[in-house]
């Protein structure tokens, strides 16, 4: 599906931006059109003008002077006096005969007829031979005293024909070239744009199937027990598979809630109930819960927090407790008997940090980017049903909430854990939020 739209995007956007681009361009050609074809023929009519001015000042025409005019204004000179072709009109070739010969077709013949009053009068038009050989022509006479010279002069647009035709291909061929940058681009800002899409649908995905994996245990639990419940026939037994029901009942319970949470928090964001608290005291009370389960398990849970007072922390009371619940209990699920766990508190520069650290199993380099994803389990033997690999992820998002950072280290990347934790094993986990004071 993404594939799919991935190439309808990019075709989508190449076209917009395309034909945006091109008909940018086509404007641009016909602008640069009307001012090279302006420019022509203000050249042409300038240089005309001085032509004109030099005939009249002549009373002889030589041959050498025509042939220089024409050279020097790339023009072609046709006269006549009093309307005999002057003398050099027989050098003329077949092709420039043909050019005068249209260009007195086409001119006015009244041009040529001498109007009272008046010593010279012309008109100019443009004089198209093919598609592409084009002309300014000029159509006239001159009056002086040896009597009236006629003229026809054409003036080529071969030169401003080939100006056109090359910016025609400079504009169009870069089109071309920044068309297919546009493709290149397009194709790859939609598949970078898709990336989150693709990725959200994918986890969503294995969301959906860890949970029903998650799910389907219990459930397959509580119906095996209600079947076995409904066949038993003694006392004991029934109540021995009800209470095995109660126990999947409240697991599924657990796992609901904690994907409630999430998806809630995906939503609409975490809601916090802030307020002031002391977070040697707090994390105090966080150390009394679990002091008696760490006992049990034969585990040392020791506790660590600055001499000085402490500086007090902006918290959701409840939810830091949940952080720290499920830290500790991963800590102490993971720590063999006889290990230890450690609660560690310091301040430092407008920051508090909390540290969870146990001498359990070291968790690989690889393993740390992901042991905060949803549904995700470092050790994949670990059998523990009391974990769904949820509440790492719980964790994290009440920390973003707070503004913080949950990290998770070794302790020999720790300074102050070093004496401790001496050998290479251990987890970390940091908690790092602002106090009241930042």
């Amino acid at each position: 599906m993404f594939h799919k739209l991935h190439r309808q995007m990019t075709f989508f956007c190449s076209l917009v931006t395309g034909a945006i681009l091109i008909g940018l361009s086509t404007v641009c050609l016909l602008f640069a059109r009307h001012s090279i074809v302006q420019t022509g023929y203000t050249t042409f009519q300038k240089e005309l003008g001085a032509v004109l001015t030099n005939l009249q000042s002549q009373r002889y025409i030589p041959h050498q002077w025509l042939k220089q005019m024409q050279e020097q204004h790339h023009f072609m000179i046709f006269l006549y006096d009093n309307g005999e072709p002057l003398y050099f009109e027989r050098m003329l070739g077949e092709e420039q005969k043909a050019l005068r010969d249209a260009a007195l077709e086409k001119a006015d013949p009244n041009i040529f007829q001498s109007s009272e009053g008046l010593f010279a009068q012309h008109e100019e038009f443009l004089l198209p031979i093919s598609a592409k050989e084009r002309y300014y022509a000029s159509a006239g006479y001159l009056t002086h005293e040896n009597g009236r010279i006629s003229f026809i002069i054409l003036y080529g647009l071969t030169h401003q024909t080939g100006q056109l035709s090359r910016l025609t291909v400079l504009i169009f061929g870069a089109d071309l070239v920044t068309l297919a940058l546009l493709v290149l681009f397009s194709w790859l800002f939609t598949g970078r744009m898709l990336l989150p899409l693709e990725t959200s649908q994918k986890k969503q995905r294995q969301f959906v199937a860890a949970a029903s994996h998650e799910l389907r245990a219990p459930l397959a639990v509580i119906l095996s027990g209600l079947e076995s419940a409904g066949k038993a026939q003694h006392e004991d037994e029934r109540r021995h598979f009800l209470s095995l029901i109660r126990q999947e009942g409240k697991r599924m319970q657990h796992l609901i809630s904690d994907m409630l949470l999430l998806a809630n928090t995906d939503a609409h964001g975490m809601p916090l109930h802030i307020e002031t608290l002391l977070p040697d005291d707090f994390l105090l009370s966080v150390y009394e819960k679990y002091e008696q389960l760490a006992l049990s398990k034969q585990i040392s849970l020791q506790f660590l927090v600055p001499e000085c007072d402490c500086t007090p922390i902006r918290a959701d009371r409840e939810r830091l407790t949940q952080l720290f619940s499920i830290l500790l209990d991963n800590a102490i699920s993971y720590t063999p008997a006889g290990g230890k766990v450690l609660l560690l508190l310091t301040q430092v520069k407008g920051q508090t940090t909390f540290a969870v650290a146990d001498d359990g199993p070291v968790i690989p380099d690889e393993e740390k980017s992901r042991i905060f994803d949803r549904f995700y389990r470092a050790d994949k033997s670990h059998t523990d049903c009391e974990h769904f690999g949820l509440g790492l992820s719980t964790a994290l998002e009440i920390a973003k909430a707070h503004h913080g950072r949950l990290t998770v280290k070794n302790p020999s990347d720790c300074p102050h854990l070093a004496d401790i934790f001496p050998q290479e094993t251990g987890v970390v986990f940091l908690f790092r939020c602002p106090d009241e004071r930042a």
